[in-house]
């Protein structure tokens, strides 16, 4: 550029202030009319118009919308006004259809801008993570909106779019209604945002004083006017009145609230402050907050009168979950800050007395203990105010733990200290001394019972003692092993001896404390109490004498012995389980008493003295009896399953003896003591035998645990070992612990022989083989534990968690190493040789592990061993893969610790010279030339810097690391790195280096060659020398001189060269010799020194590099006149070539091979002339013309001479794409012959041998390789050939592979020559070629149809055989009926699956068309359809006819009254019980089922018995529904039980079985006994299936007619229910619970429970409406408690049904406690929320008293059906939901129906429901099994 060219070649003006307005005019009102004139798009294709025509507009409309988002404005681009149609009336024409198209582009772009808008959610800055934005942003969000939405508003009013909008309507485009819907929504939205900003804008400077104001204590004066002004906004707002705008607001004003108080206390000076003034500060800021709420509650009270229609209804947690969050966290720290202030006082306590010091010194370490804590506490690192800081609960709960802990031991110090005081004073003093803390829970609670004065608490043991006596005097207290009369006078005496003694201290040492009015009123008490026990122990002994002479010597005459379950007043008649000694207990009372008596010096009677006299020998008897009976129950109770067999015999003879002692043998007997030595010894003989098995048995389980105990893998005092070193301690230990198993599991089988020969039992006896097996299992189990506990210590040298906590050294140490450019692990971690990785390792331990099962023959067999039952079991397979999950885990762990030497890889995976090349690539320079420099001396500075640092960053990795269970050595890669990062500082310093010295060498070797080169002489100069010797010129030959004159002109080329070569170089070196001489300083700088001739070459070069291009311009000047002969020679020669290049062009075009040679097809034939003519193009010649190489290295010579002579150089692209197509041409003929070849080969495959997948693969492989081809090829008529020969095989293989279905048959093969018009034969010679010349691919349709006829017709065949072959194997199987000779028929489940999978087939196949059309398939269809449908209708008729004879012979044969009630039917049964019985007679003749069925006449006979037999089951059915009907409990009881209640109705003993039938839970009942012990007919009491008895409320009749007295008995139960829940309500808080729930039926327990429950979460709930926020807490804390007590209950000794009762109602209690914890949780404020009413609701109504069950709105009367002890499921939050569809779904008469997988629990929900509301619950199921 100079200042002639300056003016045409740049382009100049103005950038004003605002380039993108200025942007926006010139391409609107410039270059939008230059493009889009028709006049300028004159010769321009539509397509090309049309696409620069919308791109420029889409430009334009971008930029204005770009310019109205940097103003914060929503710009509507509107489209040029030369855009807009102009219709002839309403027609448009073709271009105004493009310009329509313009316009409706510009409304999509409108649409999409105010969508945008639209949808902008002004909640969305709430739902930023821990981001809490105050009220500011909603009045800022809603004035940004409506400021957009009128600019949007207006822009759409204006002209211009509303005359786009005309023209878009009177065009009826699409994207006009969709756009008037559009401008209504931002007319609404508009409306809106205005009317929202309006009502807010008074707000704003509340809201601005809120977030800025400084004085927190006088934000309060703000919350009056703003919570009145949203009053206002909800009551007049037409749109700011949703609960959505009000809770964002609310929320937000909360958040700035919250903001205020941590700006006014905050956490961290907080925590450090003094307690007693941060209680203070805390409950002043939680005043404040409180404030806020209160003001909020007032005003939503006066929205109900205000706003009558829509008051505030907000969730509370939605408006203050956040703020009442920080509340509670604000009362927490004010709870810990008054504990600080409490506790500090005991800082300064002192106490005295005798234990004074010692109490003291505790106290002291209570209070450093409190110190430690609160410092822990202040320790944390967030803020404690912050309640994103979820670690503070935890912190908080481990403060409070503690604190509970210290308050524990607080209070035990003050009860010592109290204990210790002495005098009243010194109590009082004592107490003083820790004032406050005394009103502390826990220290309170435990000082209560030490707050009453001496006196007061013995008048209250008086008064103790005195409602003592007076409550059991009747029912004295006596000792377990105590007489009742003796025991009652020992008891009273005892309250004698408690009173009497502290009264005589009291009157002698204390004589005022007895003279004040209590002291009287104590002294008469005493006295009173005194006389009352006196005379109560005379009568207690005198009744006792009276009953002396009533007990007979009679007792004695009973039996030795009787069952521990038998009454004791007889024998048993057959021998117990159980056996017990059978001393009559009034006798053991009788000697009882007397001993006792006269122990207390009592003078008993002679009748009882005489009886104890014998009292010593009754005693050795009772005890070798008892001895005996324990002996035999003993083994009763111990012997298992296994065992008993093998000692039945013996246990055979003691039984014998036994029945001696059960009947002949009474107390009175001669031969007791012989009796007693005979049966003691056949006793004892077999239980030593037992107990010898026994303990064989303890003995294998000893070995077994000794097994387990000593481990298989041991680590010796926390070693770390080397791999070698662990493997090798492992080795072995695990061959000493195999060759101990080895030894136990001799002794084991010696034990076992042991048994064996004690027993004396052969060993091929049934009952020695199953206790083999039972001990087997025992081994087993023994070898599983041994494995489990090895690998459970294995584990615990694993687990990084107990490693961590033991602060135990690593197992295994290994090493990393970098080795072959690869960081290893020494060992390998995962994979590598076997036994040579960790993981191989543990593999091979847990495998030694398991091996033990080897080292013992089994029991059973003797031969084998117990592997397959280790590797089968569960838990050892468990505890492996925990093993191989650990190592997995830690594999990972040390992968990422592998990972941060990993990262510096490219240290040793980049190749040094090839990363040197690519930074010079990257870094370097461009030169005008086109050629590349050197990057800057910065980038190598750069780089060697960098190296250098990454020098240091390795220096700073690990060397050494414990990773979970592995010690990890890094040393040696530390060191590899070190050594890589110096070689890649050397890299760069070296090629600096190198650089200097090669640019000076390189630079003096080019001057000196080029001072050679322009010193040369050329044609026509003339030379100095020459002109002296003229004579000797002449003297020369013309050859010499001709010779001479081409060497002059060469060296004019020469000269030309060097001069073009100093050019070319010239900018590049006058550049390098100061960035030289910065490179030289840089490497001295770090160290490097350059040789000394460089450096003085760098000195001079300067110099010599100005003197050389000096004497290239003299030179030049010298030979201007001979360059430009030259040049106008080159001219010549260059035009001539052009006319052979053209030439050459066309004949290349014509005669290469783009298509195959000679031939339209393409043959294997084409390739080879194709080749030739490539040869020849490529590298010979062609019909004179030369290769294309020769050509264009003669194109090459050429350009060389114009660019030396500085003319034009032609760029000969004709001759490149010469060169290109020839290329192109090699490779396709290349892949030409080879699928030619490929293809030819597969046409010989024999048709046998033909592998069709193979092939296809193949052929892919090729078609792939044909798309890689260059993309130029394809317009070749040689590839399109290819690609269709490719194309033709892939067709016509698949059909190859369908032809060689193995259900072509000779039709088939006919078919598809006449398909193909084309003949061949299938013999031995066919192969693919003779099928692929039939032109498969041409007849793809045909031959599929062919190939599926053919598998269809095979089918067919196949199933027609499989259906006779199935059926002709299937017989009926008949046998006897009920013991009878009437024969009964059974249909094998077979039978059933044949007949409905054959029906199926046969229907699917007579669809068919090949079927249809095969008459010989359409014949076999017919008959096999035939022949099954007349088996279904068969075999279902007389099934139905054996049924129903069966359930109604024993009807109409075996009842006499039902014979009464229907005579005529029982005739009519009487016919069809005698064909019936002849046709079951001759039926077993033929058992095939086809035959059988197809008989002649067996249809008819059997359905003409089907009909009479419905005839009687109606009759039958009528008869029954009036019973129903009468009680319709027996609508749901099975009609054969129905009729067998019905025949004994009168007998209510024979009913009591079908009760369950008729009742939930009603299993029995208990009636009333007349003189002779024989049950009457009234009912006094009812039993469930568990065993609990309820009594009636009174007498229930079961006489008359069966259905009115269970109906009496339904009355009756429920009767008892209501009168027992009436009973129990009141007595509820009369007593304990834990003794109340023993007292009534399980279910009455259940639903009192649930009605007090109801009851105190009621009242909980309007304790917490008045003001006590506390409340539900307090109902969670009694549910806590009543759970615990329960779980005591439960772990005590309980009965069956107690135990039961309790776990039911324990589980009742744990929903219970999770319901009130939901309630707490979601802080539910109102007892009408949803959590709350949609709970199972028990309440008493007032009127009737009577149960009642609320959930939701429906209230449900409680049935009172009776459930007994059944249980009951855990209830989850899905039973709550079954429990609200299904009660809502009975309050709206409709059904419910619970849906889920089978087994989730869906009937038992159910059926909890029917129990909880006291229904009857009913369960169908459609299996003929169910009752």
């Amino acid at each position: 550029i100079d200042a002639d060219n300056i003016q045409t070649h740049v382009l100049h003006g103005e950038l004003g202030d605002n380039p993108l307005e200025t942007l926006a005019v010139v391409a609107q009102d410039v270059f939008m009319p230059l493009l889009t004139s028709p006049a300028n798009q004159e010769g321009w294709p539509d397509v090309v118009a049309k696409e620069v025509t919308d791109n420029m507009h889409k430009f334009v409309s971008n930029v204005y919308v770009t310019l109205g988002q940097m103003k914060g404005q929503t710009q509507l681009p509107l489209p040029p006004q030369s855009s807009l149609p102009q219709p002839a009336g309403s027609e448009f024409t073709l271009k105004d259809q493009d310009k329509i198209h313009i316009l409706e582009s510009a409304v999509i772009m409108w649409t999409r801008q105010i969508k945008d808008v639209l949808k902008a959610n002004p909640d969305a800055a709430l739902k930023v993570p821990k981001a809490y934005p105050g009220p500011n942003t909603e009045l800022d969000f809603w004035t940004e909106r409506a400021a957009n939405l009128n600019s949007i508003h207006d822009q759409l009013c204006s002209e211009k779019i509303q005359k786009v909008v005309q023209i878009l309507e009177l065009a009826k485009s699409t994207y006009y209604p969709a756009f008037e819907r559009l401008f209504n929504d931002v007319k609404a939205a508009r409306t809106e945002a205005n009317s929202n900003v309006q009502f807010l804008q008074p707000l704003r400077k509340y809201f601005e004083k809120l977030e800025m104001m400084d004085d927190f204590t006088a934000i309060v004066d703000l919350f009056k006017p703003v919570v009145h002004m949203l009053l206002l906004v909800w009551r007049h707002s037409d749109h700011y009145n949703s609960a959505t705008r009000m809770t964002t607001i609310m929320v937000e004003i909360c958040n700035d609230l919250i903001m205020q108080a941590n700006k006014f206390l905050p956490g961290a000076d907080l925590i450090q402050m003094e307690p007693t003034e941060a209680v203070e500060k805390l409950r002043l800021q939680m005043r404040v907050l409180a404030n806020f709420k209160q003001f909020y509650f007032e005003y939503r009270e006066k929205s109900k009168v205000e706003v009558p229609d829509r008051p505030w209804k907000f969730q509370n947690s939605s408006l203050f979950q956040r703020l009442d969050t920080f509340l509670e966290r604000s009362h927490d720290m004010m709870n810990m800050m008054a504990t600080c202030v409490q506790f500090n006082k005991l800082e300064r306590v002192e106490i005295g007395g005798t234990k004074g010091k010692v109490l003291t010194n505790a106290i002291k370490i209570i209070h450093q203990e409190f110190t430690e804590a609160v410092e822990k506490f202040r320790a944390v690192e967030y803020d404690v105010m912050d309640t994103d800081a979820s670690q503070f609960d935890d912190d908080f709960y481990t403060f409070r733990v503690i604190i509970k802990e210290l308050e524990r031991r607080l209070a035990a110090i003050i009860i010592q200290a109290f204990d210790d005081c002495t005098t009243i004073g010194s109590t009082f003093k004592l107490l003083d001394s820790f004032e406050g803390l005394l009103e502390r829970e826990v220290i309170a609670a435990d000082l209560e019972k030490k707050n009453d004065e001496l006196l007061d608490a013995y008048y209250n043991d008086l008064r103790d003692v005195q409602e003592i006596f007076h409550t059991y005097k009747d029912r004295p207290i006596v000792a377990r092993n105590a007489a009742p009369y003796s025991g009652a006078v020992a008891w009273v005496r005892g309250l004698v001896e408690r009173i009497e003694e502290p009264m005589i201290r009291m009157t002698g040492s204390s004589k005022g404390l007895l003279e004040t009015e209590k002291g009287a009123e104590i002294q008469r008490m005493y006295d009173c109490l005194m006389t009352e026990m006196n005379e109560y122990q005379g009568r207690s002994f005198t009744t006792w004498c009276d009953q002396v002479a009533a007990t007979s010597d009679e007792k004695l005459n009973q039996p030795l012995l009787r069952g521990a379950e038998a009454s004791p007043d007889g024998a048993a008649p057959a021998l117990p389980c159980k056996l017990c000694v059978n001393f009559d207990p009034d006798l053991v009372r009788l000697l009882r008493e007397t001993k006792y008596f006269l122990l207390l010096k009592c003078e008993v009677p002679e009748s009882a003295l005489l009886i104890f006299q014998s009292s010593d020998e009754f005693r050795q008897q009772i005890s070798s009896l008892d001895l005996i009976c324990t002996i035999y129950n003993r083994i009763q109770d111990t012997i298992l399953a296994v065992e008993q067999p093998l000692v039945q015999a013996k246990l055979d003879a003691v039984e014998v003896l036994l029945r001696r002692g059960l009947g002949d043998l009474n107390w009175r007997s001669d031969a007791i003591d012989a009796y007693i030595r005979e049966v003691m010894d056949s006793v004892k003989e077999v239980d030593e035998i037992l107990a010898t098995i026994k303990n064989n048995v303890v003995d294998t389980v000893k070995i077994l645990k000794s097994w387990e105990k000593n481990l298989m893998f041991e680590r010796k005092d926390g070693k770390t070992y080397t791999f070698e070193e662990l493997n090798d301690a492992f080795n072995q230990l695990i061959q000493q612990r195999h060759s101990e198993i080895r030894d136990g599991g001799k002794e084991i089988t010696k034990l076992l022989s042991s048994s064996n020969r004690v027993l004396k039992v052969s060993k091929a006896h049934a009952s020695w083989r199953a206790y083999i097996n039972y001990f087997s299992d025992i081994v087993i189990d023994g070898f599983s534990a041994a494995i489990i506990r090895t690998i459970r210590y294995l584990l615990t040298q694993l687990d990084p968690e107990v490693l961590t906590k033991a602060e135990g050294a690593p197992l295994l140490e290994i090493q990393l190493e970098l080795v072959q450019a690869q960081i290893v692990w020494k060992p390998e971690l995962a994979e590598g040789k076997v036994g040579k990785s960790v993981r191989d390792m543990l593999a091979k331990w847990l495998k030694s592990f398991c091996e033990i099962g080897n080292l013992m023959k089994r029991l059973d067999i003797n031969e084998g061993n117990y592997m397959k039952e280790l590797e089968e079991d569960y838990d050892v397979s468990d505890a492996m893969d925990e093993v191989m999950a650990a190592s997995l885990s830690n594999e990972q762990r040390c992968e990422e610790f592998k990972a941060q030497f990993s990262r510096f890889d490219y240290l040793w995976t980049l190749d040094l010279p090839a990363t040197l090349r690519q930074f010079l690539d990257a870094e370097g320079q461009t030169l005008p030339s086109g050629g590349r420099d050197d990057p800057p001396l910065s980038k190598f500075e750069e780089q060697i810097a960098k190296y250098k640092a990454l020098a240091t960053d390795v220096q700073s990795l690990p060397s050494v690391a414990s990773v979970g269970w592995v010690k990890v050595n890094a040393k040696p890669l530390r060191t590899a790195l070190s050594t890589w990062a110096s070689k890649w500082t050397n890299l760069f310093t070296q090629y600096l280096q190198e650089k200097v010295v090669n640019s000076m060498s390189d630079l003096y070797a080019f001057m000196d060659e080029a001072n050679l080169i322009l010193d040369r002489k050329v044609l026509g100069e003339v030379d100095e020398s020459e002109a002296d010797h003229d004579g000797e010129a002449e003297e020369r030959s013309l050859e010499q001189r001709e010779a001479e004159n081409v060497q002059k002109k060469k060296a004019l080329y020469d000269i030309m060269t060097c001069m073009r070569d100093i050019r070319r170089r010239e900018e590049r070196t006058d550049n390098m010799f100061e960035p030289l001489r910065n490179t030289v300083t840089v490497l001295q700088a770090v160290g490097i020194s350059l040789p000394e001739g460089a450096l003085k070459q760098l000195e001079s070069a300067d110099h010599d590099w100005k003197l050389l291009k000096k004497k290239m311009f003299t030179r030049k000047e010298q030979l201007t006149s001979l360059q430009q002969t030259e040049a106008i020679e080159i001219r010549r020669k260059s035009d001539a070539f052009n006319e052979r290049v053209d030439d050459f062009r066309r004949f290349f075009q014509s005669r290469a091979p783009f298509a195959p040679p000679g031939s339209p097809e393409l043959a294997s034939g084409s390739v080879a002339p194709a080749y030739k003519i490539i040869d020849q193009f490529h590298h010979g010649s062609l019909e004179g013309y030369p290769s294309v190489h020769k050509i264009i290295a003669e194109s090459k010579q050429l350009q060389e001479a114009q660019e030396l002579f500085e003319l034009f150089q032609s760029d000969y692209l004709s001759l490149q794409r010469c060169s290109e197509e020839l290329l192109h041409l090699k490779s396709v003929w290349d892949m030409c012959s080879t699928v030619m070849c490929t293809f030819t080969d597969w046409k010989k495959t024999a048709w046998d041998k033909i592998d069709v997948e193979f092939l296809v693969e193949e052929t892919k492989k090729l078609a792939k390789d044909i798309k890689q081809l260059n993309k130029a090829v394809r317009n070749y008529e040689v590839y399109r050939l290819l690609e269709e020969a490719l194309k033709a095989m892939l067709t016509s293989l698949p059909l190859v592979a369908e032809l060689h279905h193995p259900a072509m048959r000779e039709r088939h093969w006919t078919l598809l020559m006449q398909t193909t018009g084309k003949q061949f034969v299938m013999d031995d010679k066919f192969c693919l070629g003779d099928l692929l010349a039939l032109g498969l691919h041409n007849y793809v349709d045909a031959c599929s149809e062919i190939v599926d006829r053919a598998q269809k017709e095979l089918n067919i065949e196949r199933a027609l055989k499989k259906i006779e072959d199935t059926w002709a194997g299937l017989s009926l199987v008949f046998s006897p009926y009920q013991d009878t000779e009437i024969m009964q028929f059974t249909v094998d489940d077979a039978i059933t699956e044949a007949l409905e999978a054959d029906n199926l087939g046969l229907q699917n196949m007579s669809a068919q068309k090949y079927v249809q059309t095969n008459p010989m398939f359409l014949e076999g269809v017919a008959k096999w359809q035939k022949n099954l449908g007349t088996v279904d209708s068969v075999l279902s008729t007389w099934g139905d006819v054996q049924k129903k004879w069966q359930a109604l012979e024993s009807i109409f044969v075996g009842s006499a009254d039902i014979r009464v009630q229907l005579p005529e039917d029982s005739k009519r049964f009487d016919g069809i019980n005698a064909d019936f019985q002849d046709l079951m007679r001759g039926a077993p003749d033929i058992t095939n089922v086809v035959e059988a069925c197809n008989l002649d006449g067996r249809q008819e006979r059997l359905e003409n018995l089907l009909s009479l037999l419905e005839l009687c089951e109606k009759a039958l059915q009528d008869y029954l529904e009036t019973k129903r009907i009468s009680f319709p409990r027996f609508y749901f009881v099975a009609p054969a039980d129905l009729l067998d209640i019905l025949s004994k109705g009168s007998n209510p003993q024979l009913i009591l079985r079908h009760l369950p039938k008729c009742f939930d839970n009603v299993h029995n009942l208990t009636f009333q006994k007349d003189d002779l012990g024989e049950p009457t007919k009234l009912a006094v009491g009812m039993h469930s299936g568990e065993g609990e008895y309820v009594e009636f409320a009174g007498d229930c009749s079961c006489d008359g007619p069966v259905e009115s007295w269970l109906s009496n008995v339904v009355e009756s139960m429920k009767n008892a229910l209501i009168v027992e829940f009436k009973k129990a309500i009141p007595t509820y808080d009369e007593m304990p619970r834990t003794q109340w729930l023993y007292k009534y039926s399980v279910q009455n327990t259940i639903v009192v429970s649930r009605t007090f429950f109801t009851q105190e979460v009621n009242e909980a709930f309007e304790e917490l409406e008045e003001g006590n926020e506390d409340a539900l807490k307090v109902e969670w804390d009694r549910q806590v408690q009543q759970l615990a007590d329960l779980i005591d209950e439960i772990n005590k000794e309980q009965s069956k049904l107690d135990r039961k009762k309790l776990i039911t109602l324990c589980t009742i209690d744990v929903h219970a406690r999770d319901v009130m914890q939901r309630l707490i949780d979601e802080r539910v404020e109102d007892g009408m929320c949803f959590q709350w009413q949609s709970q199972l609701r028990y309440y008493q109504s007032e009127k009737t008293k009577a149960c009642q069950v609320n959930i939701c709105d429906a209230e449900i009367a409680y049935i009172y059906e009776y459930v007994g002890n059944c249980g009951c499921l855990c209830i989850t939050p899905l039973t709550d939901r079954c429990y609200i569809t299904l009660t809502q779904a009975q309050r709206l008469v409709l059904g419910g129906a619970p849906a889920g997988p089978a087994g989730t629990g869906k009937t038992e929900t159910v059926k909890d429901l029917a129990r909880a509301l006291g229904v009857q619950c009913y369960v169908f199921n459609c299996s003929d099994q169910m009752d």
